[in-house]
């Protein structure tokens, strides 16, 4: 019986002098998700210029605040983490940039009054297939990480599509004299084009992650 005393004072006393770290495999799969909802969402502001899509990606911000600074907070805290502590900062950080660029491209559609174009839907739709692979990869890591490969593959060939999609835009929007309109427009096809590459350094940070699990 003293002995098991003895046992449950030690770990208490191990435990307050090396807490357990954090769930960052679960943290990040939190951020990871709200990540695609406001990707979806801006999808569907894209196709319907619904103005409460666009209070909803306000909203998609405010949470994806709190997600950040929780993670970094939990980060600041742990003695250790299971995955490389920058490699955990890169993928808040790379994260968080994607819900802010989508926030920033609602913000300027709406301030310079441009309507969404065939353009930017095939690039946003493109940026959720490339959320949804992030998610699943990020949600893999712990039980499943020789499978988030593809998963970041299907992000990083999202990207390279985009790449494509945007100089198209870009050559077909200036043809002919340059106006007002085409530069409004060339603003938004600049926003999705940064959330694209946000897209792509999360996706080489999880491929990283995964390289030193496996």
């Amino acid at each position: 019986m003293t002995s098991v005393k003895r046992s449950s004072l030690f770990s208490r006393l191990l435990e307050r002098l090396i807490p357990t770290p954090p769930d960052f495999f679960a943290l990040l799969c939190d951020q990871s998700a709200t990540v695609t909802v406001t990707i979806r969402n801006l999808d569907v502001y894209m196709r319907t210029c619904d103005d409460r899509i666009a209070c909803l990606l306000s909203e998609d911000e405010h949470v994806a605040d709190k997600l950040k600074i929780r993670n970094l907070h939990q980060l600041n805290r742990a003695f250790s983490t299971p995955i490389d502590r920058e490699d955990i900062y890169r993928a808040i950080e790379s994260l968080d940039w994607m819900v802010t660029h989508s926030k920033s491209t609602i913000n300027e559609m709406r301030d310079l009054c441009v309507e969404p174009d065939c353009h930017m839907q095939q690039i946003t739709h493109e940026l959720l297939t490339g959320c949804e692979a992030l998610e699943r990869g990020f949600c893999s890591l712990q039980a499943k990480p020789q499978q988030v490969e593809a998963d970041a593959d299907i992000a990083r060939h999202s990207h390279r599509r985009i790449e494509r999609l945007y100089r198209h835009a870009l050559a077909e929007l200036f043809t002919g004299e340059v106006t007002t309109e085409m530069l409004r427009t060339r603003e938004i096809y600049h926003h999705l084009m940064d959330s694209s590459r946000r897209l792509h350094r999360a996706a080489n940070v999880l491929h990283d992650i995964m390289v030193k699990l496996v």
